[in-house]
Formats: C-alpha cells, sequence, structure tokens
C-alpha cells in the first residue's frame, strides 16, 4: 500500500521554501533505500578482493570442506585447503535482504524505484573514481615505510630520519590497483545487479501470490537463492575472466565457493528478514498505515 505525499504548501514570504514533513511511512523507505544504496557501493568497492577462509575453521568447517571437495570433483581443481571467495559477500547478501524487506512491506514497485537508485549512485561512483584515477599524483604523495617494501626498489626514496617511503609513481600504481578494478567490476556488477535485482523483486511477489501473502521464510529463501545464482555467475564470470585472467576451472570453482556461501547467508538471514518486515511494519503503522 502507498502513500501519496501532501500538497507541497505555498510560501508565506516571497523567497521562502517551506518545510514539508515527511510520513513515518516515508522516512522509513528512505532509511532503508539509504543503507542498500550504501551496502551496494560498499560491494563495488570491497569486492575486488578475493579472501581466503580455511576449511578447518570451528563449526562451518565440515561444510566448507564439502563445498572444497564438490569443486574439486565437477571442475578439477587442486584444494588449497581453504575456499577463495570475493570480499563483497560481506556486505552485498544484505541488498538482498533490504530488497525484501521494501518488497514485503512497501512493495514491488518501491523497490524496483530503489534498486534503479541503486544502478545510478554506482554509476556516479565509476565517474568520479575514474576521474580521480586520472589526476596526476603529486611529488608528495608518497607510500609510508610501513607498506613502502612490496614495491620495486626503483622506486623508493631515503628519508632524513633513516626510513625509506616509495615515490608518487607507486603511491599512483596502488591507487590504480586498487580503484582499477571496480570499473571492470562495476561493469560485471550491474549487469548482474539489475538483472539479479529485479528477478528477486518479480519472484518474490510471484511466490507472494503464490502462498496468499504467507510464507515469508519460503519467498524469501527462493527469491533470493535464485537470484543470487544469476547475480554470482555473471559477476564473477565477468570479473574473474577478464580482470583476474584467471583459467575456467578456477572461475567455475569460486562461482560455487561465493554462491554456496551467499545461499547459507541467506538461509541464515531468515530471522533477520521476518524481525525486518515486523520492525518495519510497526514504524509505518506509528504513521497510519496499514501494510497488511
Amino acid at each position: 500500500m502507498s502513500q501519496q505525499d501532501p500538497p507541497f504548501p505555498p510560501a508565506l514570504v516571497p523567497g521562502e521554501v517551506r518545510h514539508v514533513d515527511h510520513s513515518t511511512y516515508e522516512r522509513g523507505y528512505y532509511v532503508l533505500a539509504v543503507l542498500f544504496v550504501s551496502m551496494l557501493l560498499l560491494t563495488n568497492i570491497i569486492g575486488t578482493k578475493l579472501f581466503a577462509v580455511p576449511l578447518d575453521m570451528p563449526v562451518l568447517g565440515p561444510l566448507l570442506a564439502a563445498i572444497d571437495g564438490l569443486a574439486q570433483r565437477l571442475f578439477g581443481v587442486p584444494s588449497s585447503g581453504s575456499l577463495t571467495l570475493t570480499a563483497g559477500i560481506i556486505t552485498y547478501p544484505l541488498t538482498f535482504l533490504i530488497t525484501d524487506i521494501v518488497s514485503e512491506v512497501w512493495g514491488r514497485r518501491r523497490a524496483d524505484v530503489m534498486v534503479l537508485l541503486g544502478f545510478g549512485a554506482s554509476l556516479l561512483m565509476l565517474a568520479v573514481i575514474s576521474v580521480a584515477g586520472a589526476l596526476p599524483p603529486s611529488a608528495i604523495w608518497n607510500v609510508p615505510d610501513a607498506y613502502h617494501a612490496v614495491f620495486d626498489p626503483s622506486y623508493f626514496i631515503p628519508q632524513p630520519d633513516g626510513t625509506t617511503v616509495a615515490d608518487h609513481r607507486a603511491a599512483q600504481a596502488a591507487y590504480r590497483f586498487t580503484f582499477d578494478a571496480p570499473g571492470t567490476l562495476l561493469f560485471a556488477s550491474m549487469t548482474a545487479y539489475l538483472v539479479a535485482q529485479l528477478v528477486d523483486n518479480r519472484l518474490f511477489h510471484f511466490w507472494r501470490r503464490m502462498t496468499r501473502g504467507k510464507a515469508l521464510w519460503f519467498r524469501n529463501n527462493m527469491s533470493t537463492g535464485l537470484s543470487q545464482l544469476v547475480d554470482t555467475i555473471i559477476v564473477n564470470g565477468i570479473f574473474l575472466h577478464f580482470y583476474w585472467k584467471l583459467p575456467a576451472s578456477t572461475i567455475a570453482a569460486v562461482i560455487l565457493n561465493v554462491y554456496a556461501v551467499k545461499f547459507l547467508l541467506a538461509l541464515l538471514d531468515t530471522p533477520l528478514c521476518y524481525l525486518g518486515v515486523h520492525l518495519a511494519r510497526r514504524y509505518a503503522e506509528r504513521g497510519g498505515v496499514t501494510t497488511t
């Protein structure tokens, strides 16, 4: 159910801009939309990092070992004693949780608007990062002593206090390495993002109609699970192939690893989905809007 904004009141004094209070219902949507866009932008920044999860970690170790064993059998990749995942897995699953909460309380159209806002914000981020990366580095922008050792000695500059730094060329190379990848990642993630998030919204409401508004746990997990499969295949297939130049077997193994962990997180976030919908509905009802 939607609520129309009140008509904009005329200014009493020429040049004055009158303040219009938004309803509690609208403010709740704005908060979740901002959180959604924030998590999406963070995903595009941190998602360039590949990290390893040890297979012998407590509690989840046997499950992770089973995933690793499946990747070995399916794709013939050797086990390294860990699962390789992308750091975006920290934040990206939260976007699907938020989408499902918004879909349940504010409806599919509001969820679609939020998805498009995230798309626009990501394109703006890419443009700003590209401009910043193209700016010429200052000669005083150096890599501090604690980090310079990984660079070629030809970049080193002795300091009066006896330490050594890497010059601005090294700093620029480090910056470009960090922020060039989001260009490729953003192209991959935006392709996957638009497809997966819009699929998620439609699947969620398809299952909502099929279950007559019941079984939130079912439509939450079904819509998220299927849409994240689409997302994981597209984004990792493009990013790992075109940027990291990894072989197909390794890419397939990473896709399996990432999706398995994403699906596990989707199952674990079901209580959070119920809690989020409950709190959002209570917040909306404070503004006099019934969402059920």
